[in-house]
């Protein structure tokens, strides 16, 4: 059951007019003035806190619950019983949702009596709003002020379970009731194994009815568990909804962290990695006090200096109320960002929280692709194509170009899919079939079409993040897009536990035929989850040479309690689910997600940003750290000449013998990974049982290919286009500071 309030359907969202009225429907405005009389970049810093007091923390935005929430609480409920009753529910429902949850609680504890007397639609209603404030509070006195490593990673660890027990208590009980009456809620009995698991309850003490098995949290391949260690790194930052980078911004060697938090009200973080086990938050030395918001974050260098910028997409799902810019962050190479949005022509007010770099003409400049947010009931909000002058500025030239188009984009990506020298786009079209845009364009003549109906990658119509990736290299990139059904979310992730049919759309995995056609061969190939997927990115887990998919989950609803989902490329013939074996089922909102060898050890470690969508649904980030594996591997670190300097788009074919004297190439695409989060831009090839490397064959943004040899195994090599010449950097694995292993974080949280 879901439990959004009419309300959000009848007051927070902007309402349009009914009938046969020619009466625009009335929008909300962006207002806020932009400061002139200042740098640019404390401009930025200004008009983005004075877009969240002026703009964005209105009443009838969905996301600014405090306000609401205080303001209902000191108002007189209705006299007429019905109307009380539902005044007392959304009231609740709005604490709630501000971690006001406490409050909660009590307006529904002392109205449960009255609640009993209601139908039986609304006292159900009722109850499990009541039960969700309970676990949600028993979450908030546990998951987060006494933070351990293993919190809300499912199936709960023995380290996890709770010791401040009475709401939690309170909600296994409530379930149980709840039960009885409707014994058909899935989502309930997902809930109650949950609640019993952080009690220790489970799976003794859970009646057997409403048991799920135990070996529905096995795995489909034995691996070792990947430690959750943010705590003792200090980079357990505590944030709602965000992006993540992982990128050496520094350029000294080892990989940093870039986070942020979508609120207008929450700064961005900055990690400075110190080769030595341990990190530093440097976020107000690299003049990043007061940058704010960001549902995403995408990098790249977008000037050719050697030093990554950062882009933030911002007002994704805000609808009228994400009229605010991005950001464009200009790395000074001295430590230091600088927002430069504005003089650089990338400044709009669209909402967004999808973007992509690539070199779109083949000039040797990144270009940069934006997908807004247009949909039903809203203004329209075009799709952007930037292009780069080459001088640090950008021309939006979509229009002229084939590529303003109207669409509820969730993920874009950019990949030449059919090798004819030019980077095409994939778009996730929220609701809406999704597009594939052909790069056609000539010379200076910029031209996309829409392929997508020849090309057969309509579906789902439910979609979020989406990536090209050659998932069984055969040298053809591949496209998966994954689905974000939230109206059957609850529901489905509990069908899948029971082992019962589910309601909502798989995602789907389109197999590039090598003709300009895509075939969906998502049956059997193990995607085929209840994930409703929000965070993904990919990489190589096992070092096997072929790529890895992990998905964060969830709704912005405290119901949608879904793990986090690893699917373990079983070389090339489909995916294994080895969620729960690896430790990677986070029960919390998953979302920017980052893949990078922090330690320089060879294998790649996950950062990922784990919090939701409401003002009270704040939680700590995770690192899950590699626990290694017998696999050889190289890195590989690109830097273009004609091209842009990072290679991104190139392509690279890593060709190797292998133990057993039998041939491999392993093919690798050079870009940030999917669409939601943002992974190094060095290749970090898994090559197996490799015995040697025998080639590495680039093909380079705009045409050109090269082939280098003499790459050694387990080392970082540089490549640099049109000389052949090989560099070696100087790798100095280290271990990572592994205690304490609890954390108070009481501090941070409102209850």
């Amino acid at each position: 059951m879901r439990l959004t309030p009419l309300l959000i359907g009848s007051v927070l969202l902007v309402m349009t007019s009914c009938g046969k009225s020619s009466r625009k429907p009335d929008y909300a405005q962006n207002e806020v003035a932009w400061p002139d009389n200042m740098p640019e970049h404390q401009a930025m810093v200004k008009y983005l806190a004075d877009l969240q007091q002026q703009y964005f923390l209105q009443p009838g935005n969905r996301y600014a619950s405090t306000m609401r929430a205080k303001k209902m609480l000191a108002q007189e409920p209705p006299k007429d019983e019905k109307k009380r009753m539902q005044f007392i529910y959304e009231t609740a429902f709005e604490c709630l949702s501000a971690g006001m949850t406490d409050q909660a609680i009590q307006l529904l504890e002392e109205n449960l009596e009255q609640a009993a007397k209601m139908p039986p639609a609304e006292r159900s209603r009722m109850r499990n709003l009541l039960g969700i404030c309970y676990l949600r509070y028993g979450e908030q006195q546990n998951c987060i002020s006494n933070h351990v490593a293993e919190s809300c990673i499912l199936p709960i660890d023995s380290k996890a379970m709770y010791t401040v027990r009475e709401a939690t208590e309170k909600g296994y009980a409530l379930y149980q009731e709840i039960l009885k009456d409707e014994p058909d809620n899935l989502n309930a009995i997902f809930l109650l194994n949950v609640a019993a698991m952080n009690l220790g309850y489970y799976p003794d003490k859970v009646p057997s009815q409403w048991l799920i098995p135990v070996d529905r949290f096995g795995s489909e391949f034995s691996m070792e568990k990947f430690p959750n260690i943010a705590i003792p790194l200090d980079v357990d930052v505590i944030t709602l909804s965000g992006g993540v980078c992982t990128e050496d911004f520094n350029n000294d060697g080892y990989i940093d962290i870039f986070t942020s938090s979508w609120f207008l009200g929450d700064n961005v973080h900055y990690f400075q990695n110190n080769g030595d086990g341990t990190f530093t938050d440097r976020t107000k030395e690299a003049n990043l006090e007061g940058i704010t918001g960001g549902l995403n974050l995408i990098h790249a260098d977008y000037n050719n200096d050697g030093f990554r910028d950062v882009f933030i997409p911002r007002g994704g799902w805000w609808n009228d109320y994400g009229k605010v810019p991005n950001s464009l962050l200009k790395n000074n190479g001295d430590g230091t960002f600088t927002d430069v949005t504005k003089s650089s022509g990338l400044f709009s007010l669209y909402p967004t929280q999808t973007a992509v770099w690539s070199d779109f003409n083949n000039d040797g400049w990144l270009d940069l692709f934006v997908g807004n947010e247009s949909r039903k009931n809203s203004e329209e909000y075009r799709c952007e194509l930037f292009m780069s002058n080459g001088d640090g500025t950008f021309t939006n030239k979509a229009k002229e170009a084939g590529a303003d188009l109207l669409a509820f984009s969730k993920g874009v990506a950019a990949c030449d899919y059919d090798h004819d020298g030019l980077s095409d786009i994939a778009i996730s079209s929220q609701g809406q079939p999704n597009i594939l845009l052909h790069n056609e364009s000539d010379g200076d003549q910029l031209r996309f079409r829409d392929v997508s109906g020849q090309a057969g990658i309509s579906g789902p119509v439910k979609s979020f993040p989406l990536t090209f990736l050659d998932y069984d290299n055969d040298g053809w990139e591949d496209l998966f897009i994954f689905t974000y059904d939230a109206s059957n979310c609850d529901y489905d992730n509990a069908a899948e536990y029971l082992g019962k049919p589910v309601k909502g759309e798989y995602s789907v995995l389109y197999h590039n035929n090598g003709d300009g056609t895509f075939s969906d061969i998502s049956a059997g190939s193990g995607i085929q989850h209840a994930m409703t997927a929000m965070g993904f990115n990919y990489g190589d887990i096992d070092n096997d040479g072929f790529i890895d998919l992990y998905v964060g989950t969830g709704t912005p609803e405290y119901t949608s309690l879904v793990p986090n989902r690893m699917l373990r490329n079983n070389g090339g013939k489909g995916f294994q689910d080895v969620t729960h074996v690896g430790g990677f089922g986070h029960l919390q909102k998953g979302h920017g997600i980052g893949f990078a060898d922090f330690d320089q050890d060879g294998d790649s470690d996950i950062y990922e940003d784990m919090g939701g969508g409401y003002e009270g649904d704040p939680f700590q980030s995770a690192f899950f750290e590699n626990p290694g594996n017998g696999n050889t591997w190289t890195c590989l670190q690109l830097e273009g000449v004609q091209c842009n300097r990072d290679a991104i788009g190139a392509r690279v074919h890593v060709a190797v013998t292998m133990a057993d004297g039998s041939k491999q190439i392993f093919h690798h695409l050079v870009g940030t990974g999917g669409s939601f989060g943002s992974n190094s831009l060095q290749l970090e090839c898994g090559l197996g049982n490799a015995a040697k490397i025998d080639s590495v064959t680039v093909d380079w943004p705009g045409g050109s290919s090269e082939t280098f040899a003499d790459i050694p195994l387990k080392s970082c090599v540089q490549l640099k286009q049109g000389t052949g010449m090989i560099g070696t950097k100087e790798l100095h694995p280290f271990r990572f500071t592994h205690a304490p292993d609890q954390m108070d974080h009481s501090m941070h949280m409102e209850m």
